[in-house]
């Protein structure tokens, strides 16, 4: 008896827009980012590569801060692959970048602008014009329904969070 591997994929096979992952991204859902690294933790004592712990940032954070948040994690957790990516956002008015997920330019007030983010090693717009506050509408979308959902649900990690992981991670093992 010959047993057959099953694969899996997302996306439509009726339409054939599908894409194949050998990876795990834990739920970006979770609000609780210890928890987020606990369960990611877990799943790559089991995983041989292909599973990265994504952090996606709010907004900018001086190398000090970004050290204390990676460093905590990968010397209290047995994380082998973590990315720290923030949310961009371009104005398509006047040029002006930011970081996170933004509905209108903070210099020109446009509402013509177009967020970014990075869903495996390069940086894709995602959305274009006239965002909504939900992250799940814009006047162009640029990335299968299930994805915008998914971005539009992530966990943004800010710089309070950093202070809240450390403390919890002192507490815990402390």
């Amino acid at each position: 008896m010959s047993m057959k591997p099953r694969m899996y994929v997302n996306g439509d096979p009726a339409t054939g827009r599908v894409f194949l992952t050998s990876g795990f991204q834990a739920p970006f859902q979770e609000g609780d980012l210890l928890k987020q690294i606990d369960v990611n933790a877990h799943f790559q004592s089991y995983a041989t590569g292909g599973s990265i712990m994504h952090l996606f940032t709010a907004e900018e954070m001086k190398p000090e801060e970004q050290e204390k948040l990676i460093f905590n994690i990968i010397r209290n957790f047995p994380i082998q692959y973590l990315t720290k990516t923030p949310f961009l956002t371009t104005c398509n008015s006047c040029g002006h970048k930011m970081v996170g997920r933004k509905t209108v330019c903070e210099k020109c007030g446009s509402d013509d602008v177009t967020l970014w983010s990075r869903p495996i090693g390069y940086f894709r717009p995602v959305m274009r014009g006239k965002v909504k506050e939900n992250f799940k509408e814009a006047q162009y979308l640029f990335w299968l329904s299930s994805r915008i959902e998914d971005f539009a649900t992530r966990k943004e990690v800010k710089k309070e969070d950093v202070e809240e992981l450390v403390n919890q991670i002192t507490d815990l093992l402390g």
